[in-house]
């Protein structure tokens, strides 16, 4: 995993998740299993009832441009926690819970933490 850019996606993210919000690194990149042509998978929670169109246009919105800047994929979901933990049964969420790393939990930056039990 290449450390600089995750730490721009770090930054980026220390400046546009609100509080209450987590972020997780999924897929190759988290199981360091990634090729050179590998996305940077970033699931984002928010603590809220429903995804706006702000959200995508303040959260996603700026990590897809940083990728841009680096030439890198970043590729941002985006899921309140209600819908998160609806959707426990389903793969992605149990590729997460195994294999993710979370990084941000609300205001705190660890890389090297795995997923707590916030999904379920």
């Amino acid at each position: 995993m290449r450390t600089d850019v995750l730490n721009r996606i770090k930054e980026t993210l220390r400046k546009v998740i609100p509080a209450g919000g987590h972020a997780f690194l999924y897929g190759s990149q988290a199981r360091n299993e990634a090729r050179p042509d590998s996305d940077w998978g970033i699931l984002i929670l928010l603590d809220k009832p429903k995804i706006e169109v702000e959200d995508y246009d303040n959260i996603s919105y700026p990590l897809v441009g940083l990728g841009w800047l680096l030439n890198e994929c970043v590729s941002p979901v985006l899921y309140t926690l209600k819908d998160w933990m609806r959707y426990h049964f389903s793969p992605f969420v149990h590729s997460v819970k195994d294999k993710g790393i979370q990084f941000l939990s609300a205001e705190d930056i660890t890389a090297d933490s795995r997923c707590k039990p916030i999904m379920g």
